[in-house]
């Protein structure tokens, strides 16, 4: 994680309970820290990643690219549909205090995820923020563009979640704000997984106080997640293959 946290409660408490923070319905182009029209974007030399979570949001690729300007800062983000999964809650509590997601097989299902088209020096700094996944491809699985270069794509890229899924009543937890049809698992907003998480791991102490802890302090959040992952599910998926391990 390479961006810099806001100090105040306010703040934070937003950042964890905001995610996966809002996005727009369609493709656009990211550029500046504004979002424009996808018409104008250039595709060439850049990777498909697919953002399941935080990072379909330009709120999210503002905090991680801000620094970036001009034709540097472009990263055309294309909204699509991905078959046979769906998007579900992590076994993570992320550095900034959220319920953070990842995917799950699931046929017969099908969700809506955006793909970031990266270039490459964009590509080495987005694995630069990804703590605790594992990139590699997701190949032969159904991905259809509702824009792009092509209608379909053979092959994306995508983060895995390291610590599996968490579960609830013996089933993953899909997320509430995203979009899908025939989802298999009970789904849970941001603000009622946070309630369930600290209800279950946390020190007994009220919800907001227990955000902030993980946030703060590292130990606190070291035993959440160990704990989480002791009750975690791990599932290989039968698309994805492994090319570099992530930590936070």
């Amino acid at each position: 994680m390479v961006w810099k946290l806001p100090e105040g409660d306010e703040e934070l408490l937003a950042l964890a309970k905001g995610y996966p923070y809002e996005a727009p319905e369609a493709s656009y182009l990211y550029r500046d820290g504004e979002v424009r029209g996808i018409g104008g974007a250039d595709f060439r030399g850049r990777t498909p990643v697919i953002g399941h979570g935080s990072n379909r949001a330009p709120s999210q690729i503002r905090r991680k690219y801000g620094h970036l300007s001009g034709r540097a800062s472009e990263i055309p983000v294309t909204l699509a549909w991905l078959r046979d999964y769906d998007i579900v809650y992590s076994a993570h509590v992320t550095r900034y205090g959220a319920i953070a997601s990842t995917l799950q097989h699931a046929p017969g299902c099908r969700v809506r995820i955006a793909v970031t088209w990266l270039d490459d020096e964009q590509l080495a700094y987005m694995h630069r923020t990804e703590g605790f996944y594992s990139y590699g491809s997701l190949r032969g699985a159904e991905i259809e563009l509702e824009a792009g270069p092509s209608g379909a794509l053979a092959e994306a890229f995508v983060y895995r979640g390291d610590h599996g899924c968490i579960l609830k009543e013996g089933k993953p937890i899909g997320l509430a704000a995203a979009s899908g049809e025939g989802r298999p698992h009970p789904l849970m907003t941001q603000d009622a997984i946070l309630a369930e998480v600290h209800r279950r791991y946390g020190d007994g102490s009220p919800l907001e106080s227990g955000i902030l802890a993980t946030i703060r302090d590292p130990e606190r959040r070291r035993a959440v997640l160990e704990a989480m992952g002791r009750e975690a599910l791990h599932e290989d998926w039968p698309h994805f293959r492994q090319s570099l391990v992530g930590g936070d």
